[in-house]
């Protein structure tokens, strides 16, 4: 399973966004392997232009596999953060939760956010990075629809 984090998301939902993060997500529904996390939602759904497009997040969200977080994640998040604490690494809130859950269930996150590659120097966690700044410059082929 992936975990998609919103950083993922938003390059993925917008038009012109980076189209090795916007394809690598698309393959990832395509092939029913996304994991929906509620955090992650929030992030996402909440933050929607308008009413129909907060619909639209809802809906999408729903077809996902829900992965949580359950109680037990927010544990394995405190002791993941005293970890990196003492290693010289803060990592908001949010991040250690997404990456305790994303542990537990086995799930490698998809991501644009240099906190889960520092998690995941540390830690069990598997990521991948869907970018670089210079693939900003990169344009989609024309036959490329994300939806």
């Amino acid at each position: 399973m992936i975990l998609v984090d919103s950083s993922a998301w938003i390059e993925y939902y917008r038009p012109k966004g980076l189209y090795p993060a916007r394809r690598a997500v698309a393959e990832a529904i395509r092939n029913d392997q996304v994991a929906s996390h509620g955090i992650v939602r929030v992030e996402i759904v909440a933050f929607a232009r308008c009413e129909a497009d907060r619909r639209k997040l809802s809906s999408d969200f729903a077809a996902f596999h829900g992965l949580g977080p359950l109680e037990e994640d927010f544990d394995s998040a405190i002791r993941l953060g005293f970890q990196l604490r003492r290693e010289g690494i803060t990592v908001p809130t949010t991040d250690l939760i997404i990456a305790a859950s994303a542990i537990r269930a086995d799930c490698t996150v998809y991501h644009l956010d240099g906190h889960f590659e520092q998690i995941a120097e540390h830690s069990e966690l598997r990521s991948r990075h869907l970018g670089t700044e210079a693939s900003y410059v990169m344009e989609p082929p024309a036959e490329f629809e994300t939806r």
